[in-house]
């Protein structure tokens, strides 16, 4: 079981390792992040609607790319700056999860809300396994589901530090994001793996034979 401590920690020696790489691909992101939102807020003119769109599709490519690029570093290799760009053929896996993912959550909530959270938490990974294995939404989400079995609490406990620790990033003027973001990503990426590992030593245990 990975501890919550851990993952920070871990994210923070990464992040300061590949210090350059992460700045500038953090940047990047959130300058996008901004002018589509900008674009947003003009609800006139054909033309900012246009830009808007096109500026949210290259987001979710960089967003795929950041991600990665994360990925790639916690495997040991050393990915440039330029690859952000090149996960444009998983745009169409991850526009499906985006949608099915925050669709069954939504439905649970409206249901008896506690299926809602229960979902969003089991369901948290698919998004790191499209990007990292290219399969399809649906098959993502089964994935996902079934390396957080047994999980809840603990992931449950891991996303609420997550996301008051980016909250604490986005007080300090924003600029706390620089550095909450990618430790947030890399601490992901440690626990997506870890129970991707799990997974596969339960599956490769042999059964005890009857006699």
């Amino acid at each position: 079981m990975f501890s919550i401590k851990e993952t920070i920690k871990y994210g923070w020696h990464k992040s300061k390792e590949n210090l350059e790489l992460v700045l500038f691909s953090t940047l990047l992101i959130l300058a996008v992040g901004s002018l589509v939102g900008g674009f947003g807020d003009h609800k006139e003119g054909l033309n900012f609607s246009m830009l808007g769109f096109i500026g949210t599709i290259f987001l979710i490519i960089i967003r795929i790319g950041y991600t990665k690029i994360f990925l790639r570093i916690y495997d040991g290799e050393s990915p440039k700056f330029s690859e952000i760009f090149q996960e444009y053929r998983t745009f169409w896996r991850y526009l499906g999860v985006s949608i099915l993912v925050p669709l069954t959550v939504l439905g649970g909530l409206i249901l008896l809300i506690i299926p809602g959270i229960i979902w969003a938490v089991r369901f948290s990974f698919s998004f790191f396994v499209v990007i990292d294995s290219k399969t399809g939404p649906v098959v993502a989400m089964k994935e996902s589901y079934a390396i957080t079995k047994g999980k809840f609490w603990k992931l449950l406990g891991f996303w609420i530090v997550i996301g008051l620790f980016n909250l604490l990033g986005l007080i300090l003027l924003g600029i706390g994001l620089l550095v909450t973001i990618p430790v947030s990503t890399f601490a992901s990426i440690y626990v997506y793996r870890e129970l991707s590992k799990a997974k596969a030593s339960l599956m490769q245990t042999p059964s005890p034979q009857t006699p």
